[in-house]
């Protein structure tokens, strides 16, 4: 018979295993994750308004996070954040997730959001420049429940634009 020490050892070696496999599978699929705007409809001043983001997992594997962000930058000067909450998506499935949107000067974010959304539509009576916009993503999650873990993406105003109106491909 097996004595007690050994089976305490295999146990605890299964659930550690365990634990180190899942977190390596989720930095797997965190990169795998898309975001988009509800309805791909997204514009720069809707960003102050509206509270939710679709998410999709079209990997074969769960994925989890803490927090997705998108910090909307102008000539070096930081505009604001959107901030989710967290999130957990089974494998190839979508949902939405909560978030809002924080700045130091919500006035003054409004007027560039507007003028950057003219820009956009091809009306050029903003007279900014566009290639001035800049939008860093991080998507915030940990390694064993512990140790932080970012992925973090820059992107032109352009194609943050692209990105967040891009239809999901899980629906």
């Amino acid at each position: 018979m097996t004595n007690k020490h050994t089976i305490i050892v295999l146990i605890s070696l299964i659930v550690i295993v365990g634990s180190v496999g899942y977190s390596g599978l989720n930095m797997v699929s965190l990169p795998v994750l898309q975001f988009s705007w509800p309805g791909n409809q997204f514009n720069y001043l809707s960003v102050m308004t509206d509270k939710t983001v679709n998410v999709c997992n079209d990997s074969p594997l769960p994925a989890s996070f803490s927090k997705y962000s998108f910090t909307i930058i102008y000539g070096g000067k930081e505009l604001g954040t959107y901030i989710t909450g967290n999130g957990a998506f089974a494998p190839h499935t979508s949902g939405q997730i909560y978030g809002k949107f924080d700045s130091d000067d919500d006035s003054v974010s409004a007027l560039f959001f507007s003028f950057f959304d003219t820009a956009n539509g091809g009306t050029e009576v903003a007279r900014i420049n566009m290639e001035k916009l800049h939008i860093r993503t991080k998507l915030d999650s940990t390694v064993l429940w512990v140790i932080p873990y970012s992925i973090t993406n820059d992107y032109s105003g352009s194609e943050f634009l692209n990105m967040i109106n891009t239809k999901l491909s899980c629906k």
